[in-house]
């Protein structure tokens, strides 16, 4: 388990169950997990207080991603699942997945030497390094991530075409399972772990985020400061939206520059928490506080302000 004393991640909502308190046989899936991951992940030390549904888990997340029997490569399903967790804004599975594709290859089988130029392209909708295949599956998993009523007919005609009917069920499941994991991991706010915190210097934040229509808002002419740290499932959402509403923003890492603490400190009322977001000198708050105010249409007026200093 990882040592708190010496972590820099943020703290769950809820604390962690104890691995020490589950039976001996979901120890040693732990256990495996520890071993072929090098630290155990967060989102399975909440699943640990329900021990039946974490079960269960372990047992769908191995059949559908790296199960002996699969009709896919391995290689692919995980390209379709950074895609996938991409699409529905998932920072933390974005992060897992990333960190499994960048990794060297191990004997688990999984690991290929991406470089962040690499998962990049995954994601980029208009890669033309695919195969007839490949591009049949990202074109599948994109549209049944973004909304899976509506996929085209064309779309899935082509994926009968050049897929085996096995491999077409093995793609579904793998866009629905990421799209369940997606929205516990993300509802949840898991932390991201110590090991994948600045593993690289793959954007998540900036590969999450909703670009802005032309139009949404007034020029931004406001001056906007955010305290974070980088394991902070709070900050990555403000940061989000702000990029979303065409926002720049100085970033003080509390993590890098720990000797911006006490400035914070100085400048908030409230609990010492994060992210603190200033607009033009003024604290807003924390994301439920921006948030707050996109929703009632207050935010882009904000932006819209020039500083008076």
């Amino acid at each position: 388990m990882t040592n708190q004393a010496q972590s820099h991640e943020s703290d769950p909502i809820i604390p962690y169950a104890n691995m020490e308190d589950l039976p001996g046989h979901l120890q040693k899936s732990l256990a495996n997990y520890i071993e072929r991951m090098g630290f155990l992940p967060n989102a399975l030390k909440l699943y640990m207080h329900r021990p039946e549904i974490m079960q269960c888990m372990i047992s769908v997340n191995n059949a559908t991603m790296r199960d002996p029997s699969s009709h896919l490569s391995a290689e692919l399903k995980r390209r379709v699942s950074v895609l996938c967790s991409a699409l529905n804004h998932s920072a933390y599975c974005v992060a897992h997945n990333a960190g499994t594709m960048k990794k060297g290859a191990g004997g688990d089988g999984e690991g290929w030497g991406y470089s962040d130029a690499d998962v990049a392209k995954v994601l980029d909708p208009d890669n033309s390094d695919l195969d007839e295949m490949e591009a049949a599956c990202m074109a599948y998993a994109r549209a049944a991530t973004l909304d899976p009523s509506e996929v085209p007919q064309e779309v899935v005609l082509k994926l009968a075409e050049v897929l085996t009917p096995p491999q077409v069920v093995e793609l579904a499941c793998v866009v629905g399972f990421w799209k369940m994991y997606n929205t516990i991991h993300e509802s949840l706010y898991v932390p991201l772990e110590d090991a994948l915190i600045g593993s690289a210097a793959l954007n998540e934040d900036e590969l999450l985020s909703e670009k802005r229509p032309a139009g949404a808002v007034a020029e931004v002419k406001a001056e906007v400061e955010i305290y974070t740290k980088p394991s902070c499932p709070f900050c990555r959402r403000a940061k989000r939206l702000l990029q979303a509403r065409g926002a720049d923003y100085l970033e003080y890492d509390l993590e890098e520059a720990p000797e911006r603490l006490p400035e914070m400190l100085e400048r908030i009322s409230g609990p010492p928490t994060v992210p603190q977001i200033f607009i033009n000198g003024q604290l807003v708050g924390g994301m439920d506080q921006l948030t707050g105010l996109d929703r009632v249409g207050e935010l882009s007026a904000l932006l819209a302000q020039a500083s008076a200093v």
